[in-house]
């Protein structure tokens, strides 16, 4: 005989029921009430919640402009760090009392449509903590229009190819005087600091100029001058005592 499979019991009656649960408005917990600092110091109740729409929107314009500028603060002090270390071993080198110091020339020049004072800020920004780290002098030339770094900078090389040929003679009487007491010039390359693309050019320019070209500057060339027709004089008509007339050519009949 087959085994029957045992009939499970039913649920009796008095099986206790699942409890409900209660009401959210009755687990809701009461809300706290506000600070009486706030209320003291006449400020609103505040609360920590999510911003609106638009406060979102300006937290995030202003946090990410904010951020570019620090970043950019951060990063510039970084980099004159890493370059002014890499040459602040030339302010402890010794130097000859007998021999002038090292002295570079830095060339800036405005910028097309636009004014000296930016090459200006670019210097003091990036160019200016390095070169006091290394304890170097420095010369400007600035170059307010397009041609002052060239005609500056050519007629600067003339003037060494000059002095170095005996054909003239130092102008400047401080450098003179150390020349006769016996001081030497610095004996090594320089160094220019050219800053700007347009400046570059007139750089390069300058160069072949003065090394490639005459000794002297070349003349001007004299833009002609025409003669201007001196004005017709109207004439003058006497008619009756006391009444003049003044007659032009111009005038129709």
């Amino acid at each position: 005989m087959a085994d029957s499979k045992p009939v499970e019991p039913e649920a009796s009656a008095s099986a206790p029921k699942a409890e409900i649960p209660k009401s959210a408005a009755k687990n809701a917990k009461p809300v706290r009430p506000p600070n009486p600092v706030w209320k003291m110091m006449g400020l609103p109740n505040m609360r920590l919640k999510l911003p609106s729409r638009n406060w979102s929107i300006f937290l995030t314009i202003t946090g990410t402009i904010t951020g570019l500028i620090v970043y950019d603060k951060r990063e510039q002090r970084r980099v004159q760090k890493k370059w002014s270390k890499l040459v602040e071993h030339l302010a402890k080198e010794p130097l000859d009392p007998k021999s002038m110091p090292r002295k570079l020339t830095v060339f800036l020049e405005a910028p097309p449509t636009d004014g000296l004072r930016i090459a200006q800020d670019h210097f003091k920004d990036y160019v200016k903590p390095v070169l006091v780290s290394s304890g170097l002098d420095w010369d400007f030339i600035q170059g307010r229009k397009e041609g002052d770094v060239r005609a500056e900078l050519a007629e600067k090389i003339r003037k060494e190819r000059l002095l170095s040929s005996h054909e003239i003679e130092e102008d400047d009487p401080v450098l003179a005087a150390r020349l006769t007491n016996g001081s030497k010039l610095y004996e090594g390359p320089l160094g220019d600091i050219v800053i700007g693309r347009n400046t570059w050019k007139e750089y390069v320019r300058g160069l072949h100029e003065g090394w490639l070209g005459p000794v002297t500057e070349p003349p001007k060339p004299e833009v002609p001058v025409e003669a201007a027709e001196p004005a017709a004089e109207p004439e003058v008509i006497e008619t009756l005592p006391g009444i003049t007339v003044h007659s032009s050519t111009d005038d129709v009949p």
